[in-house]
């Protein structure tokens, strides 16, 4: 009878072990899947004049990203905070035309030296600050200095086998600010993907383009004004792909 008694308890308590084991294993799968497929943080900055930013970057851009698998999207105006932000973040996206504080500016500066993306929306595609030469020359490649009247324009893909425009349609108008881009001469150039077409002159600027960097990913993408942009199929297409080909190793 003590024999079949401490046989139930060494059965009852292997059976534990084993139950406990199995947790234990499927814990240890559960973290490596996790760590397998990890969420890439993102940073949206926004700020400053001549737009509503609370509309559409940080509510339709931040909603836009956030729906994304794998994706996790924050907002902020705050330029003072960027370089906290910055520690735990995979890309930063920028749409601000804000004054950016030195301390911020650096940040920026070091997290691209070690190769992380940026994504620079419509007001960040300008020269907007003149203590920081080095934002254009190397992270816009040039800049906008002027733009046409905000009216309808037609919208060219020039380069359908880049993943950033795939699935775009190959022309798309709509309202928005054409800006007068233009590639810096000291800048190490720009790939162009998408141009504009002037209503006012016979130019074409780039409206979507990668900016050459020896380390980063960057993507330029001056449409974006208002929701005759943000609500529209084609730009979320381009907003989305830009920010998948950056963070793509």
């Amino acid at each position: 009878m003590k024999t079949y008694k401490r046989s139930g308890k060494f059965f009852i308590i292997g059976l534990l072990f084993s139950l406990i084991g199995f947790s234990l294993n499927s814990m240890a799968t559960e973290v490596s899947s996790v760590a397998n497929n990890k969420v890439k943080r993102i940073l949206i900055v926004g700020g400053g004049s001549s737009h509503d930013y609370d509309k559409w970057y940080k509510e339709a851009d931040l909603n836009l990203l956030n729906a994304l698998e794998g994706m996790s999207a924050i907002y902020t105006d705050n330029t003072d905070s960027i370089q906290h932000y910055l520690k735990n973040v995979d890309l930063l996206v920028l749409s601000n035309n804000q004054p950016i504080p030195k301390a911020s500016q650096q940040a920026i500066e070091k997290f691209v030296s070690k190769g992380k993306p940026l994504v620079l929306l419509h007001a960040a595609l300008w020269y907007n600050w003149e203590d920081w030469p080095l934002y254009n020359r190397l992270f816009v490649g040039g800049g906008s200095s002027s733009h046409e009247d905000f009216q309808e324009f037609k919208n060219r893909v020039v380069n359908s086998g880049h993943p950033i425009t795939e699935g775009v349609s190959p022309q798309f108008s709509f309202k928005d600010e054409l800006y007068r881009y233009a590639p810096g001469p000291d800048s190490e150039g720009v790939e162009v993907l998408v141009i504009g077409e002037s209503l006012e002159t016979d130019e074409v600027y780039p409206v979507v383009f990668t900016v050459k960097h020896p380390k980063s990913k960057i993507v330029g993408i001056t449409l974006g004004h208002d929701e005759n942009s943000h609500l529209d199929a084609d730009y979320k297409k381009l907003v989305v792909n830009a920010v998948k080909w950056t963070l793509n190793k």
